[in-house]
Formats: structure tokens, C-alpha cells, sequence
């Protein structure tokens, strides 16, 4: 897998200098470029035919291939920051050129070499029948298996009637449930599907869920809870303050708290004082692999399904809606549902397997060889053997994807935004022509869920999928592969220095805190004595480290810190792709922001800051145009200047312009001129946010804002007007997801979004719409499936079902005025929650009658949130 990943990065070196101007790309020989190009083209499609075999010469070849791809990365990009930073005086210039030029050559003919080796290995007979079994293995490769469920659950019927009824039951005090097993049995997806159980929801006032990993953080703990209940974020720290704020919020509430994945006793006596007995029916459920004597009644323990359990649940997800076995495959099936020994995470991660493969007989008797080997060694930790096939029988291309998840700490909710950037940075997406990197990425990333390797943990507003998360196991495999074959290195605060010697050998470095906080947050991340050959550096949960970064870090690519940076040189090092950290003040973001012209290759900057001082806006340097590889500018908190474009030369009479082909992502830009020439130098752009303050001319003209119709490819429009009344609307027909914020638009003038073919959500926000009436117009809002709408003087709202036929979620928030939501909202057959925050009461009414009329018509699906506390 490391080979591959190598070559796959390498690959995407060689293209990013043709794509760049002559002075990155006249670092070597075009020549030089194709040869490499060719022989990597080469040994990949090698790789991705014998994927499943691992003999001793492949690996050897292997390590070579790692060995060689690094050289040659090194050398090239070394060159590369050399000439950039012009460490090179003028003299000794054709020196170093010849001496770079020697040793590139020398890693060519390495290729070269191996090359020739493949085509004495591809020779041989075991290797001819390696190549047969592969192809026919992968001759399913692109079939689609669909779950009868986002989250089905087989086998666990009895005990998920026995624990609702013992939820709903009549006795009245506090209880706390447990669900104890060991890992892999299902006990977090028997849980969860009684938490979305519509009975479950109805009988209780609040829900709330919250994962508790090892490295556990009581403020963490109680932050995710009051998230979930409130739903706000919260910043403040301090322990008591927020275990009384859950305490405030809990109390008179009948409440049903999920506490998943507890690992010890602590965790437990940390929090127990918030939760009051109400003496209403309230309840708390614990999972866990550890029986901890805790709880108010026996535990429910289930260490394994039976054999109809089983192998229902491998029918389930091999076969989908078809549910049922070939009979030519029905006995292979159940010898290798047998060998996972009724563990129903190995069921699922080994059908998930076989519904990607060609259905055949022999290949599923090479998997079922292969979970017998397992099964015979592996005792304890058989379910982690079974886990490994599904790794070695993963296509090659998507190994270094599953890999990277270890990245992530442990039960960490993932954003498949920042997954995909990452991705994409990391060079580990095999190109296909006419589809960019974040297509490729998502296809890798959908194929990895259908595998049952990654869990779907939420959804976002558009119904795509937000957040994942990995099981404990898999993680822990993931791990365990990528450290084996150098992939990346997790090592922890405070055992910096015991990982100095293996951290050498290793491209990416990602940091973890301790868990002793006190110490953790007196510490100061110096990274001077790490290796040169470091490309990636992740640092996770270190809002109280500062960061320093060494000269031996010049080659880095990727730097994601989760904490502050005070480095005024962070952008020196040019050659990063990927750059997200948290600015301490404007003053020191706008010096180190002059650096960026110098990132030859940078596709993402995020920062999420400033910590210090006001939200001014920063100003972007104007060289922020000749920047060909940038895909996402973005700042969490503030905004951007962004400068005009500079005039451009004429060459025989034509304009020379640079379009930012790979553009997608500006948020939030200040005052944005949308010119005609901006316009045309952001062709793909797909998500946008601007802000509008501080006019001196009239709004609109000298703004532009109405070239927004001409960004034929963007999707997603944050508006902020600032209190100027936007009037004549006109928005691109590409458009998804619209937010409009202070723009003081009447509402009948949303006749103009209405009528957006594509829109599936609209968030309306503080004074965003002024008016007391809104009547919208029948055949508007076809697609729009989230409507959001907050801080308005709304009194008056007439609808019923055909204004908005595909709605599936309805926010309000702080609409003191509103006299009800009209009656045929809940007539919509696609609605399913409704949420209200701080709404009037005769509002909040209208809510529940809405839904007790669902209910009696049969319908369970309809949820109905009101918070007002």
C-alpha cells in the first residue's frame, strides 16, 4: 500500500510542475517529467493488478518502489523551495543545477530498473494466476449493494424490545441502563437504534447522545450534551458552570441520555451529580465493555448472535433489498459466517467485502480460507483477524484512503469536508480525466461506507452526508497498518521523546494531547528536532500549545493544527499545500498572510481565528491571483479583503490572464467586487460567502453584486447585506443552498429564490426578510428540502403542502410574532422534524397540534423539537 501511495503522490508532483509557469517547471527537463510519468504509470497499474498477493519478491519490490518515490519527491521539491526562497547565490547556480540534475537522473534509472524487474516477475506462472484471481475478483468492483437501512440491525429484536420497555416503563425514578459486551457485538448500533426509535422519541422531552472515547474530557462531555439539548454551542470551560447549566436544563424534563462507548468508572462519578431524578420516568443508557457496577439494574450483556442472527445479517448487507443467497453460494456463505463466530462488526466488515466482489464460488471460498486462517489464530482478537481480510482484499487505490483515517483521534466525529481536502492535499487520489479530486474523493469515500468500514455518523441539510465516524476496531487496524508500513506516525504530547527514532522514518506525523490536561496545557510544541523527510503534520486538540515550526520542516506539505499559531513565519514554508491553524490576532495574520504568493503549490488555507483582539477583516495580497492551484480560501471567524485583479500585459494584442480553473471554495470576502474579469477568472467556483459594509457608492453598482448570476457553477451563496435593503435579486441557476443574512429583502421578493431550480436549502437570518406576511406562490421551492428562519418580524404565514412539496426539515428561531405555523406544513408527506428556538408560544402550539394530528393518522416519522428555556 505504501508503494502505491508514494506513486500516486509523486504522480501528482510531476503534474502540478507541467501545470505550473516556467520558473517552477524549469527546475528539470520535461523529458526528465514524461519518463517518470511513464514508469510510474507503469509500476501502479502493476500494483493495482497483484493488490492481493504479497509474496516475498512483490515486497521486496515494493520497499524499493517507497525507497526510490521518496528520493525522487525530495530532490524535486528540494529543488523547488530552493529556488523559490533563492538560497542559491549566483555563482554556485550551475553547481547545484548539475549536481540536482545527477541525481534525479540516478532516480530515473532506479525506475527504469524496476520497471524491467515487473516484467521478469509478470513472467512467471504464479504470478499469471495471481493475475487471474485478481481480475476476476475485481470484476464486480463497481456494483452498488443498497442497505435496507441507513442503520439496520439484525438479531437484536428482543433486546431492543426489552430495553424500550424497561425506558418506558412505569417505574418513576432515575434508572441507568447498561449495555455490556465486548468490542464489535453491536452494542452502539442496538443503542442507537432504540434512541431514533419514534416511540422512544415521543415518550421522552429531551434526547440527547454523547460517544466517550479513552482520552476522555468531562468538559467534552458535558459540552456534547448541552449541544445536543440546547442546541447552541457553547465555549465556556469550567466543569461546574456547565454541568449546572446541563443540571438547569434537565430538570422537570423526563430525558433520555445515550452514553456511548464508556470506558471507566471515572467517567461515571465525573457526572453523575448533574443529571437530576425528576422523578418523572427519566433514564440513562450506558455502553460499554467493561461491567461496571454502576447501575441500577442487571445489564443487558450480549457477547454473540446466533446462527440464524448471523446469518440473517450477512444477507442483509451482501444482498441488500434482494435479502437472499444464490444457492450455489448459500454453503460457502455460512462456512464463512461460522468463522466469524457470531461477532457481528467481522459479519459486517466481511460483507461488506463480498457484496463489492463478482459473486463467485471460487472467490468466495479464497475468503473463506482466508477467515478459517483467521479463526485458528486468532483467540482473543479474532475479531480483528476477520477485520484485517477486509483491509487485504481492499482495492489498492483505496487502502491509503482507509489508512488516513487513522488520522483522526478516536471517536472522533469527522467532517467529510476537511476529510476531502486532506485527501485531496496528500496526494492519495488516483486522477481520472474529465473528474476532479473531490469526485474521486467522494466516490472513495461512498465505496469505503458501503464496505462497512466507515459509519455514516450525520447528514447535513442537503441530505449529503456530513459526518462519519470509524469503529474503535477499525481504527485500531488502520493503526496498526499504517504505522507497520511507515504511513504515519500518531504519537502522543507528552512521549515526544520517546518517538524521536521511529517518527525519522515517517511522512506523517500526527500529535495527540494526554490526557493529564493540567500538564498538557503548560507544554510548548517544538518540533526542531523532528525529521526532514516529514511532509505532514497534524496536530489534534491543542487550543493551548503554541506551534514553532523548524528549518527542518521546509519540504512540509500538509499543517493542520487544531490549536494557535504565533509563527509570523508559518507561510515561509512554501511548499504547503494544506494549511490550517488558529491565528492569534489580525495584526500577525496580515503579516504572515504578505507570505502567501510564496506557496507555489497551495490548494487549501483555512484558519479558523482570530483568537485575539476584534474580527477586522484581513487583507489577501494581490498575488493571491497568480495562485493556479488554489481550491479553498477560507477564515471560520472574520473576513478577507480581497484585492482587484492586477492589470495584465498584452501579448500580440491578447490579454494574459490566469483563470483559477480549480478554484471552489471563498468565504467570507469583504465588499467583493464581482466584476466582469473576476468572473471570468473563477469559472468553477461553488461556494461563496460575502459580506457588505461600509458603502461609498451606490449598492449594487459599484459592488457588482448582481454579476453573481454569471458564477454558473456555484452552489452555495452566503449573502450578508449588512442592513443595505437588497432589492432586483438574481442569483445563478446552479444554486443549492442559499443563506441570506441582514439583507432586509421583502418577502415578496423571494419569488426570485422560489423560482431557483436546484435549491434544496434556505436559510433566512437575522432581519434577512422584513415584512409581517409571507404568502408563498404554488409551483416555487420544488427541490427545497431545509428551510431555516430566524430574527424576523414574520407574523402572518400562509401555506399548506403544495408550496414546499419536498420540505424534510423546518427551523424557526426567535420569532417572537409568529401566530402559528400553517397547518398544512405537516400535510407535507417528506416532512420529518420540525425544530423551534425561542418562538412564540402560540407558535410553539401550533407545533404540537401539527404533530398530534401526524400521530393520529398514523404518522411516527414527523419529530417536533421546541426549545424555550
Amino acid at each position: 500500500m505504501a508503494a502505491y501511495a508514494s506513486l500516486l503522490s509523486l504522480g501528482h508532483i510531476l503534474d502540478q510542475l507541467l501545470q505550473h509557469p516556467p520558473r517552477q517547471r524549469a527546475v528539470l527537463d520535461e523529458a526528465q517529467i514524461h519518463s517518470l510519468l511513464q514508469n510510474i504509470g507503469f509500476l501502479q497499474q502493476f500494483l493495482e493488478e497483484f493488490s492481493l498477493t504479497r509474496g516475498d519478491e512483490i515486497q521486496a519490490l515494493e520497499e524499493e518502489i517507497v525507497i526510490s518515490a521518496y528520493a525522487a519527491e525530495d530532490i524535486i521539491e528540494s529543488r523547488v523551495v530552493d529556488q523559490i526562497l533563492e538560497d542559491s547565490e549566483a555563482g554556485s547556480e550551475r553547481s547545484c543545477s548539475t549536481l540536482f540534475c545527477q541525481d534525479l537522473q540516478k532516480v530515473i534509472e532506479e525506475f527504469s530498473s524496476m520497471k524491467k524487474d515487473v516484467m521478469k516477475i509478470e513472467k512467471t506462472e504464479g504470478i499469471e494466476i495471481v493475475r487471474q484471481q485478481t481480475k476476476a475478483a475485481t470484476a464486480g468492483y463497481f456494483v452498488r449493494v443498497a442497505s435496507n437501512s441507513k442503520n439496520a440491525m439484525v438479531g437484536f429484536d428482543k433486546d431492543l424490545v426489552n430495553i424500550m420497555d424497561t425506558l418506558t416503563g412505569d417505574e418513576s425514578n432515575l434508572q441507568i441502563l447498561s449495555i455490556v459486551g465486548m468490542g464489535g457485538i453491536g452494542k452502539t448500533t442496538l443503542a442507537k437504534n432504540v434512541f431514533d426509535n419514534p416511540l422512544i422519541k415521543q415518550h421522552f422531552d429531551l434526547h440527547a447522545w454523547v460517544t466517550i472515547s479513552q482520552q476522555y474530557s468531562v468538559s467534552e462531555i458535558l459540552l456534547g450534551l448541552l449541544k445536543e439539548i440546547r442546541g447552541e454551542e457553547i465555549t465556556q470551560k469550567n466543569d461546574d458552570e456547565l454541568g449546572l447549566r446541563l443540571h438547569r436544563s434537565l430538570f422537570d424534563r423526563r430525558y433520555f441520555i445515550v452514553m456511548d462507548d464508556m470506558w471507566s468508572i471515572d467517567v461515571w462519578d465525573g457526572i453523575k451529580g448533574f443529571f437530576p431524578d425528576n422523578d418523572n420516568g427519566s433514564r440513562v443508557l450506558v455502553t460499554t465493555i467493561m461491567l461496571l457496577i454502576i447501575f441500577s439494574r442487571v445489564p443487558l450483556i450480549n457477547y454473540i448472535c446466533d446462527e440464524d442472527q448471523c446469518w440473517a445479517l450477512f444477507c442483509d448487507k451482501v444482498f441488500g433489498q434482494e435479502s437472499c443467497c444464490p444457492p450455489e453460494l448459500e454453503e460457502v456463505g455460512k462456512t464463512i459466517v461460522r468463522n466469524c463466530r457470531g461477532l457481528p462488526l467481522a459479519i459486517v466488515a466481511i460483507s461488506g467485502l463480498l457484496a463489492k466482489f463478482s459473486r463467485t464460488v471460487e472467490y468466495w471460498e479464497h475468503v473463506a480460507n482466508d477467515t478459517h486462517e483467521a479463526l485458528n489464530k486468532g483467540g482473543d482478537g479474532l475479531c480483528f483477524e476477520i477485520l484485517s481480510l477486509s483491509y487485504k482484499h481492499l482495492p489498492v487505490h483505496l487502502k491509503p484512503c482507509f489508512l488516513y483515517m487513522a488520522i483522526f483521534p478516536e471517536d472522533h466525529k469527522i467532517k467529510i469536508s476537511k476529510l476531502i481536502k486532506l485527501w485531496v492535499a496528500e496526494g492519495i487520489l488516483k486522477p481520472m480525466s474529465s473528474r476532479s479530486l473531490e469526485e474521486i474523493a467522494k466516490d472513495n469515500l461512498k465505496d469505503l461506507i458501503e464496505r462497512n468500514l466507515i459509519q455514516v455518523h450525520d447528514y447535513g441539510s442537503r441530505n449529503k452526508i456530513k459526518t462519519c465516524t470509524i469503529h474503535d476496531l477499525l481504527r485500531d487496524l488502520c493503526l496498526r497498518e499504517a504505522q507497520k508500513e511507515k504511513f504515519l506516525r500518531v504519537a502522543m504530547m507528552d512521549g515526544l521523546d520517546n518517538h524521536s527514532k521511529i517518527i525519522d522514518n515517517n511522512r506523517r506525523l500526527i500529535i495527540q494531547r494526554n490526557s493529564d490536561e493540567e500538564v498538557f496545557q503548560q507544554q510548548v510544541f517544538d518540533a526542531r528536532n523532528f525529521a526532514s523527510c516529514t511532509r505532514s503534520l497534524i496536530c489534534w486538540e491543542l487550543e493551548f500549545t503554541s506551534i514553532k515550526l523548524p528549518v527542518c520542516f521546509r519540504l512540509l506539505r500538509v499543517l493542520n493544527v487544531d490549536g494557535v499559531c504565533y509563527d509570523e513565519e508559518i507561510l515561509q514554508v512554501v511548499n504547503l499545500r494544506y494549511i490550517y491553524f488558529v491565528a492569534p490576532s489580525n495584526p500577525i495574520l496580515s503579516n504572515t498572510l504578505e507570505s502567501l504568493s510564496l506557496l507555489w503549490n497551495l490548494q487549501t488555507i483555512i484558519i479558523a481565528g482570530p483568537l485575539l483582539g476584534s474580527v477586522t477583516p484581513t487583507n489577501l495580497p494581490a498575488e493571491i491571483w497568480e495562485m493556479p492551484q488554489l481550491r479553498h480560501l477560507k477564515m471560520e471567524q472574520g473576513h478577507f479583503y480581497l484585492p482587484d485583479p492586477p492589470s495584465t500585459n498584452s501579448k500580440n494584442g491578447r490579454r494574459d490572464i490566469l483563470v483559477m480553473k480549480n478554484l471552489q471554495t471563498l468565504c467570507t470576502i469583504r465588499n467583493f467586487r464581482l466584476t466582469d474579469e473576476v468572473v471570468h477568472r473563477m469559472p468553477n467556483l461553488k461556494k461563496l460567502g460575502i459580506t457588505y459594509r461600509q458603502f461609498t457608492s451606490g449598492f449594487g453598482d459599484y459592488y457588482e453584486v448582481y454579476n453573481l448570476v454569471h458564477l454558473r457553477n456555484l452552489e452555495s451563496l452566503l449573502l450578508n447585506s449588512y442592513k443595505n435593503v437588497l432589492r432586483n435579486l438574481c442569483f445563478p441557476q446552479s444554486l443549492k443552498k442559499l443563506t441570506l443574512k441582514i439583507c432586509r429583502v421583502p418577502w415578496e421578493d423571494l419569488t426570485v429564490v422560489g423560482s431557483l431550480p436546484h435549491l434544496e436549502v434556505l436559510n433566512l437570518i437575522g432581519d434577512a426578510v422584513r415584512g409581517r406576511e409571507w404568502n408563498p406562490v404554488e409551483g416555487e421551492f420544488l427541490e427545497l428540502k431545509s428551510l431555516r428562519i430566524s430574527y424576523t418580524n414574520l407574523v402572518e404565514w400562509t401555506a399548506d403542502s403544495s408550496h414546499f412539496p419536498r420540505l424534510e426539515k423546518l427551523i424557526l428561531e426567535y420569532l417572537e410574532f409568529l401566530k402559528e405555523i400553517p397547518e398544512g406544513i405537516g400535510e407535507i408527506p417528506t416532512l420529518r422534524s420540525i425544530l423551534l428556538s425561542y418562538c412564540s408560544d402560540s407558535a410553539n402550539s401550533s407545533a404540537e397540534k401539527i404533530q398530534e394530528e401526524q400521530l393520529k393518522l398514523g404518522n411516527y416519522d414527523l419529530q417536533v423539537r421546541i426549545v424555550d428555556t
